[in-house]
């Protein structure tokens, strides 16, 4: 926590009384990075009107997050930031978008998610392009028949 208060140009004792131990730290700054990665993607999401412009606007969201915030992403990924309260909230969110009141699109829509969140990093460090992503994702949740077996 020292080295915090350093670096923010503040004493410790200041640190301390905002946060109690470096859990509560990392918790918040899990909370910040979780509403920034939902800003990124919001806007798209709120003006996307079919199901693909969704999963298109999930991935572009993320993927320009992970590629302009990378730092962020890194914190989130490395630091038990999937495993918070508020990031579940939000995949939870993502998945209702893509399911659209249609249940069959559950699984789907999760894999979709899961995927992108899993493996965004990796694409954006390979380069690849988010409608090629988009291009492979859709159908998973797009089309209406379901896989029998």
């Amino acid at each position: 926590m020292e080295g915090v208060a350093k670096a923010a140009g503040t004493s410790r004792p200041l640190v301390h009384s905002y946060f109690t131990d470096r859990r509560g730290l990392l918790d918040a700054i899990h909370i910040r990075i979780i509403r920034r990665l939902d800003d990124w993607v919001f806007h798209g999401l709120e003006r996307a009107d079919t199901t693909h412009a969704r999963i298109a606007a999930l991935v572009n969201g993320v993927m320009s997050f992970i590629d302009q915030e990378s730092q962020a992403w890194g914190i989130l990924s490395t630091s038990g930031g999937y495993d918070h309260p508020a990031f579940h909230r939000l995949r939870a969110r993502w998945v209702d978008s893509l399911v659209d009141g249609n249940p069959d699109r559950m699984i789907p829509a999760q894999v979709v998610v899961t995927a992108l969140v899993l493996t965004g990093g990796s694409w954006v460090t390979a380069g690849t392009e988010p409608v090629a992503v988009v291009r492979v994702l859709a159908p998973l949740v797009t089309t209406d028949t379901a896989p029998t077996g």
